[in-house]
């Protein structure tokens, strides 16, 4: 069974004060999960005025995060207003509450992972995958052996194409890759991750 959380264990941690820098106002945030954090400020980028300055993941993840509110990820990002910046605030806000897909396999938190396909991208996944405008992805992440695994028949169940690939081990320990296509070809990519990914993780081999 496939367990998805989408407003526990994504807490939206800290919103910084304005910091009005080079005529722009700043804001930079953390979240619980840093794919959410990075899935969150590309959704705010498709509509608000917004544009991003820096997005890393911290070493560890929030268990091992410094400060009660160190979270997962680092975001900053800037607008020309004030109220652009709010804006954009809310959409992140509203996304990681409402729209983000953190799932497990039977409540098995070690087999987290993280699976969802989003039909347009943002100003930053345009930039950062070099996606156009009209590309819809697959966001695909999780343990860095069965991901690998997946990634391959997810590569082969839809006419996709590797957008972005990061090696394991990552700052959190994981792999995952960002797959670009059709709606549909990027649905049926996220389809067959989800099952190859639950095959490995229930069939180890033994050595």
């Amino acid at each position: 069974m496939i367990r998805c959380y989408k407003r526990q264990n994504t807490l939206f941690r800290m919103i910084i004060e304005n910091i009005v820098m080079f005529k722009m106002i700043i804001k930079d945030l953390s979240a619980d999960n840093d794919e959410i954090g990075y899935l969150a400020v590309d959704d705010a980028s498709k509509k608000a005025n917004i544009k991003l300055i820096h997005a890393e993941t911290y070493y560890g993840g929030t268990t091992c995060s410094w400060s009660k509110y160190g979270g997962s990820v680092f975001v900053l990002f800037s607008g020309p207003k004030v109220e652009d910046v709010k804006s954009g605030l809310r959409y992140v806000r509203d996304f990681i509450e409402n729209h983000s897909e953190l799932c497990n396999f039977d409540g098995d938190e070690g087999t987290a992972f993280y699976a969802q396909t989003i039909p347009r991208p943002g100003k930053y996944f345009q930039e950062w995958c070099e996606l156009k405008p009209g590309e819809s992805y697959a966001y695909l992440v999780g343990g860095p052996i069965e991901t690998n695994y997946a990634l391959d028949k997810a590569l082969k169940a839809g006419n996709t194409r590797v957008a972005r690939y990061w090696y394991p081990p990552s700052h959190a320990n994981s792999s995952g890759a960002v797959l670009a296509g059709t709606e549909s070809a990027c649905r049926a990519a996220t389809n067959a991750f989800v099952e190859a990914l639950e095959y490995a993780i229930k069939n180890p081999l033994e050595v």
